[in-house]
C-alpha cells in the first residue's frame, strides 16, 4: 500500500490506525480514570446482582454477570456491569472502563469487553410506538420505596433500542483508542485478541465492532457498509474504516468526507479506494468544502484510473489544478492513462493532450514510458537555433502579463521561421503570447514571418494547455487566438468540438469558436461553417452559424449561395482532379468515386480504398507524409463530400442556375467538384440538356459538341424537364457506366395531367395520411409551416417555387409545436397553390402555374411519406 498511495502528513494523526499501516498517536492509559471506573463497577454490582435474577435476563448473560461478580475475568460480565453503572449510577464517565479493563486484565480482555458492550443493554425492551403516541417513551420515576426488580433485566440489544445506554461504554472515542492500542500491540497480544474476539462474534453488533478493531481479519466483514444494518450498530464512518479490500466495498452510496476517513481508506485499501473516492467526488452536499479533501486523496494515488476520473469532473472547482498536480506527482501513470484519449475530437481529448504535452516538454525522458505511436505529435521537436533577426512586432523585452503567464513557452512547441531553419527565442514567443492575450490584431503579422504549420501547432498547443487547466473564462483568449494564427488544421480539429459544446452547457464557447472559423476564413473554414448550418442537434448553434455565414457573404458582396460556391477547397488536387502519393520507390494516384470517396490507384491499375502503410523499403520521410496526407484528405471529405452533394441536389430541386462562365470556373474546372459535374446532366435556361465529358467539353444526349450562349443560364437538369429525352439520357449514362452522386435520372417524376394543370386542387394526393414523424420532418426541411409573423403554424405544409408561388398541403389535426417523435397521424385534406400559405385554400391559382420541378418534388414527398 505504501508504494501506491501517499497520505498527507497532516491527516495521519486523524487516521484510524490498523496493524501494518500508518501508526496512530500513542495512547496513554489513565490510572486515575481506571480507579474511578473500578469504583463505579463496585457501585453497580448490587444493581447488576438484582438484574441478573430477573426472569427475563438472558441466561447466558446472567451466567457471565455471575462470573464477573464472583471475581472471574469475564468480558461479557464486565460489560454488563458497566452498562448498568452508566444507566443507574450517577456521574459515570463510561470511557474510563477501557482504561480499567486494559490495566487490570490486558488488551485482549478489553477488546472482548468493548465488543460485548455493543450487544448488551440493561432494562426491558422498549415497546414500539403505537398510533397516536407520537413515538414517545414513558419514563416512571420511583422514590426510595421502589419495588425490587423495577430496573428490569440484562439482555442483548434489539432493533427497538433507539437510544441504548451501553453505547456510551463503547462510544466512538473508546473504540478508536482501542483500535490504536491493538494496532501497536505485540504479536502475542494482537494474536490473543484476534483469537478471543473470533469466539465473541455472535450477532451483527459484535461482528461489526470486532471487524473494526482488527481489520486485518478481512473475512470478518460480512456484508458491505452500504447495506442497511439498523440503528444500533457502529457509526458508519467506523464501518468504512473497517474495509481492507475492494471486494468488501459493495454498494456504498455515500462517504463521510473527512481527513480521518479519506486517510484511513487510503491506508487500508490503497488504490482500491478509488471507487469510494469517486462516490465522494460525486456527492453534492457541501461539495465546495469536501471536494478539496477528496482531491487531495486522489492526488496521493499512483494509479492510472485517477486521471480519467479527474477528467470527468474538470468543470468543478479545484479539479483542473488537481489533475496537473497528480500528473506531476505520477507522470508515468498519467502518460499511460491519458495518451489513449488524445485525438478523439472531444474536450476530454484536448485536456489529456494539454496535460501530456506539458509533461513531455518538462521531462523529455518520459517519452520512453509512452507506448509507441500514441503521442509523437506532442513530443518536443529537435533543437533549432534561435532566430536573431526578428520582426518589430516580436522584438524587445516582453513584459509580465497575468493573462499569459500560465502559457509557459517552455511547455509549448517552438515556432519555426518561414524557412524552418530557425525558431523564435523564448522572449519573442512570450511577446507573441502577450499580444494574443490582448487579442491584438497585430499578432497576425507573425504569419508572414513564421512557418504557418508550426505557428498553427503552437496555437493549438496553447489552446490544449488552456483546456488542461480547466478552460478558465478569464483566459478565454486561448480560444480566440486560434482565429489569428490558426490554419485549416485548426479548423478540422475545432469543428467536432463546436458540435459538442452546446450539449455540455458551453454554448458561449461554441459561439466564440464560430468567430474563430470566420477569422481563419479559408475555404476549409467556410466549408465547415456551412456544414454547421446544415447539421447538428442544436438549433441555436445552427442559427448562429447562418448569421456568421451571412456576415461573411455580405462583407464579400455576395449571397450565401454564392459564398458556398466559392468556398469548396481543392485540397491540393491537380488540374485533373487527382493527387499523387509519393512513397519514394512507390507512387500512387488518388481519385474519387461518385460520392467523392477517395480511392487509391496502384501503378498496375488496382484500386484500393485506403493508402498502404509505409513499408521498410519506402522513403522514411516521404512515405509517412504521403500516408498522413491521404488520411487527412479522407477525414476532410467525410464532412465536405456529403455536404456538397446535398447542396447540388438542392440546387436541382430549387432550379438554381449559373452563368456559363461561373459554371465552368466554379464547377467544371474545380479539381474536386469536377468529379461530380461529370456524373450529372445539366441544362440551359433555353432548354438544351448536356453533360461534361472527361476532357471537360460539353456534349448533348447524342454526343454532339455543345457550347452554351454567353448570356444563357446553366442549372442541374431535373428529370421532369428532360421530357422525352429522359430515357435516352438514362441509357447513355448506363452505357458509359456513369454512377450518379444523387438520384437524378432515376428520380421519380410526377407530371400534372392537362386536367390537373387547370385545376385549383390536386385530388390525387388528398386523403393521404402521413405518419406524424414524416410530416414533422417535412416542416423542418424543404417544406415550411410558419405563419406571417414567423411563428409555427402546424396546420399546413408549404413549399415555395422559384417564382414565389406556394404548394400548400392542409393537414388534420395539425402538427404540435413541441412534439417531434410522437403525435397523431396527419391527413391531407387539400392540396392547392397560391401566393401565400394559409389554413384553408385562399387566392388559389391553377396548379399549372407552379414550377413543374417544385410540383413534382412536392407530390413525390407526399406520396413517398404516406402510408
Amino acid at each position: 500500500m505504501g508504494e501506491t498511495v501517499e497520505i498527507p502528513v497532516e491527516w495521519r494523526e486523524h487516521i484510524h490506525p490498523r496493524r501494518g499501516g500508518i501508526p496512530g498517536p500513542p495512547v496513554a492509559l489513565d490510572e486515575v480514570a481506571a480507579e474511578r471506573a473500578r469504583e463505579w463497577d463496585l457501585a453497580a454490582r448490587p444493581i447488576a446482582e438484582e438484574m441478573l435474577e430477573h426472569e427475563r435476563t438472558d441466561p447466558e448473560l446472567g451466567q457471565a454477570l455471575r462470573a464477573w461478580l464472583d471475581g472471574e475475568a469475564d468480558p461479557a460480565g464486565a460489560a454488563g456491569v458497566a452498562a448498568a453503572a452508566v444507566k443507574y449510577v450517577e456521574g459515570v464517565d463510561a470511557t474510563a472502563f477501557l482504561d480499567a479493563w486494559v490495566l487490570d486484565h490486558g488488551l485482549a480482555f478489553a477488546a472482548c469487553a468493548v465488543t460485548e458492550a455493543f450487544s448488551i443493554e440493561p432494562g426491558p425492551v422498549p415497546r414500539p410506538a403505537t398510533p397516536g403516541s407520537g413515538g414517545a417513551v414513558l419514563l416512571v420515576a420511583y422514590g426510595d420505596g421502589a419495588p425490587r426488580g423495577w430496573r428490569g433485566e440484562i439482555r442483548r440489544v434489539t432493533f427497538h433500542d433507539h437510544f441504548p445506554v451501553s453505547r456510551w461504554v463503547a462510544k466512538d472515542a473508546v473504540v478508536k483508542r482501542l483500535r490504536t492500542l491493538l494496532a501497536a500491540a505485540s504479536e502475542d497480544e494482537y494474536g490473543d485478541a484476534v483469537a478471543r474476539l473470533s469466539r465473541r462474534r455472535g450477532d451483527v453488533w459484535r461482528r461489526r465492532v470486532a471487524s473494526y478493531l482488527v481489520p486485518t481479519e478481512t473475512a470478518w466483514l460480512d456484508g458491505s457498509p452500504g447495506s442497511s444494518f439498523g440503528s444500533r450498530e457502529l457509526d458508519y464512518e467506523f464501518l468504512l474504516c473497517s474495509l481492507s479490500s475492494a471486494a468488501q466495498i459493495g454498494d456504498v452510496r455515500w462517504i463521510p468526507v473527512t481527513p480521518a476517513v479519506m486517510g484511513t481508506l487510503l491506508d487500508g485499501l490503497g488504490a482500491d479506494a478509488l471507487p469510494l473516492l469517486e462516490i465522494a467526488l460525486r456527492q453534492g452536499l457541501n461539495a465546495d468544502e469536501t471536494r478539496p479533501i477528496v482531491l487531495q486523496a486522489l492526488m496521493g494515488i499512483a494509479d492510472e484510473a485517477v486521471f480519467p476520473l479527474l477528467l470527468g469532473h474538470m468543470g468543478e472547482k479545484g479539479v483542473p489544478a488537481a489533475l496537473q498536480e497528480a500528473a506531476e506527482r505520477h507522470p508515468e501513470q498519467a502518460l499511460r492513462a491519458l495518451a489513449p484519449l488524445i485525438g478523439d475530437d472531444t474536450t476530454r481529448g484536448l485536456q489529456a493532450a494539454g496535460t501530456v504535452r506539458g509533461l513531455l516538454y518538462a521531462r523529455p525522458g518520459l517519452a520512453e514510458a509512452v507506448p509507441p505511436g500514441s503521442v509523437e505529435a506532442l513530443l518536443p521537436r529537435p533543437a533549432v537555433p534561435d532566430c536573431a533577426d526578428l520582426p518589430d512586432v516580436l522584438s524587445g523585452k516582453p513584459t509580465r502579463s497575468a493573462k499569459a503567464d500560465w502559457a509557459d513557452p517552455a511547455l509549448l512547441p517552438r515556432i519555426l521561421t518561414r524557412g524552418r531553419d530557425g525558431a523564435l527565442p523564448a522572449s519573442a514567443t512570450r511577446r507573441l503570447l502577450n499580444l494574443l492575450a490582448r487579442k491584438a490584431p497585430e499578432a497576425a503579422q507573425v504569419r508572414a514571418f513564421c512557418d504557418r504549420h508550426s505557428l498553427a501547432e503552437f496555437s493549438w498547443a496553447v489552446f490544449e494547455r488552456w483546456q488542461a487547466l480547466g478552460a478558465p473564462t478569464r483566459h478565454n483568449w486561448a480560444l480566440a487566438q486560434l482565429g489569428l494564427i490558426g490554419d485549416d488544421t485548426t479548423v478540422r480539429r475545432l469543428s467536432p468540438l463546436i458540435k459538442l459544446w452546446p450539449g455540455q452547457g458551453l454554448t458561449g464557447r461554441a459561439a466564440t469558436a464560430l468567430d474563430v472559423l470566420a477569422a481563419i476564413g479559408s475555404d476549409v473554414a467556410l466549408t465547415h461553417l456551412f456544414e454547421l448550418t446544415r447539421r447538428g442537434r442544436y438549433k441555436g448553434l445552427k442559427a448562429r452559424a447562418v448569421l456568421k455565414i451571412d456576415e461573411i457573404a455580405a462583407a464579400r458582396g455576395m449571397t450565401r449561395d454564392g459564398l458556398a460556391d466559392r468556398a469548396v477547397p481543392d485540397f491540393g488536387l491537380d488540374e485533373r482532379g487527382t493527387l499523387v502519393l509519393d512513397y519514394g520507390p512507390r507512387r500512387f494516384t488518388v481519385t474519387f468515386d461518385e460520392q467523392l470517396v477517395p480511392l487509391v490507384v496502384e501503378p498496375n491499375g488496382k484500386v484500393r480504398k485506403s493508402a498502404p502503410k509505409p513499408g521498410p523499403k519506402d522513403d522514411p520521410a516521404l512515405a509517412p507524409a504521403a500516408h498522413a496526407l491521404f488520411t487527412g484528405l479522407r477525414k476532410d471529405l467525410r464532412t465536405i463530400a456529403d455536404q456538397e452533394i446535398r447542396r447540388l441536389e438542392l440546387a436541382m430541386t430549387t432550379r438554381r442556375s449559373w452563368t456559363p462562365e461561373d459554371f465552368r470556373t466554379l464547377f467544371v474546372a474545380h479539381p474536386l467538384l469536377g468529379h461530380i459535374v461529370r456524373r450529372l446532366v445539366w441544362t440551359t435556361a433555353s432548354g438544351t440538356a448536356f453533360r461534361v465529358d472527361e476532357g471537360r467539353d460539353y456534349a448533348t444526349v447524342g454526343d454532339d459538341p455543345f457550347a452554351p450562349a454567353p448570356d444563357d443560364r446553366i442549372g442541374i437538369a431535373h428529370p421532369v424537364l428532360l421530357g422525352d429525352d429522359l430515357r435516352a439520357w438514362a441509357e447513355l449514362f448506363a452505357d458509359y457506366e456513369i454512377l450518379q452522386p444523387f438520384e437524378q435520372l432515376g428520380r421519380p417524376v410526377h407530371r400534372l395531367t392537362e386536367d390537373e394543370r387547370g385545376a385549383h386542387r390536386l385530388a390525387r394526393v388528398e386523403g393521404l395520411v402521413l405518419p406524424y414523424g414524416k410530416a414533422k420532418g417535412h416542416s423542418q426541411g424543404r417544406w415550411e409551416s410558419v405563419d406571417a409573423d414567423g411563428g409555427f403554424a402546424g396546420g399546413w405544409l408549404a413549399r415555395r417555387d422559384p417564382a414565389g408561388l406556394y404548394v400548400v398541403a392542409d393537414l388534420s389535426p395539425g402538427l404540435g409545436h413541441y412534439m417531434y417523435g410522437e403525435g397523431e397521424d396527419q391527413k391531407i385534406n387539400a392540396v392547392w397553390a397560391g401566393p401565400a400559405p394559409a389554413r384553408a385554400p385562399k387566392d388559389t391559382v391553377p396548379l399549372g402555374q407552379v414550377d413543374p420541378v417544385t410540383m413534382s418534388e412536392a407530390v413525390h414527398d407526399l406520396v413517398r411519406s404516406a402510408f
